[in-house]
This record gives C-alpha cells, structure tokens and sequence, in this order.
C-alpha cells in the first residue's frame, strides 16, 4: 500500500465515522423532537458538540495526512497517525458524544493533540527538508 492509499483509508473511515455521529445528531433530533439547536436539552448538547468538535479537528489531520502522503511520508507513519487520529475521535465520542466511558473524552482530547503536534511537526520537517 502507498502512503496515498494509506491516507485514502484514513481519510475514508473517518468520513463514515462523520456521517455516524451526524446520525446520532439526526436520530437525537427525532426522539426529542428538537428541530433546530439543542432546545437546552443534555443528551442534544453532547450529540451536537461531539459532533461539533470532532469537525473542529479532523479537517487539520486529516488534510496532514494527505500533505504527508504527498510528501513521500511512509505508509506506515501515515497508517500510525490515521489510526491514533480515529482511535481518538472514536474515545472522545464514547466520552462526549454517548457519555459511556468518562475517561473518553480526556483521552480523546489528549490522543488528538498529540497527532496534530506530530502532523503539525511532520509537515513542518518534510517543509524544510
């Protein structure tokens, strides 16, 4: 596999996870019968931001790794980053977006502020090199 297909699959399973979080908001919005916004209501709140907050930081991941591929990147640094990136989406989400596992969301939030560091310094090296 190259480091293009290897961020596609990243890139791919991370737009499915999107659409299943969106889902959840969708499905939130016709058991409360909540139209519009959150209504004040909790388990909208935390569909919404969870949804929210993972569109917040997966389009700096997951463009990363497209520039990286493209950069000549391996595939398997591309495979550890696209992996650790949607292993701590799915975290967060358990934590935030479903409220099962408590610990979820700070290690959620944490794995996802190291991938962007090493994307970030990833992009950074392959820049200057």
């Amino acid at each position: 596999m190259t480091s293009l297909q290897a961020a596609a699959l990243w890139i791919g399973l991370n737009a499915i996870f999107l659409i299943f979080i969106s889902w959840r908001v969708g499905q939130g919005r016709i058991k409360h019968k909540i139209n519009l916004g959150d209504a004040g209501n909790d388990d909208m709140q935390r569909r919404i931001r969870a949804q929210g907050n993972y569109i917040e930081y997966a389009p700096a991941a997951l463009l990363g790794l497209f520039v990286l591929a493209q950069l000549g990147l391996a595939a398997n640094a591309i495979h550890a980053l696209g992996g650790f990136f949607l292993i701590a989406r799915v975290s967060h989400f358990m934590g935030l977006g479903m409220g099962v596992w408590p610990m979820g969301r700070f290690i959620g939030t944490l794995s996802t502020m190291l991938v962007l560091l090493a994307t970030g310094a990833l992009l950074i090296w392959k820049a200057l090199a």
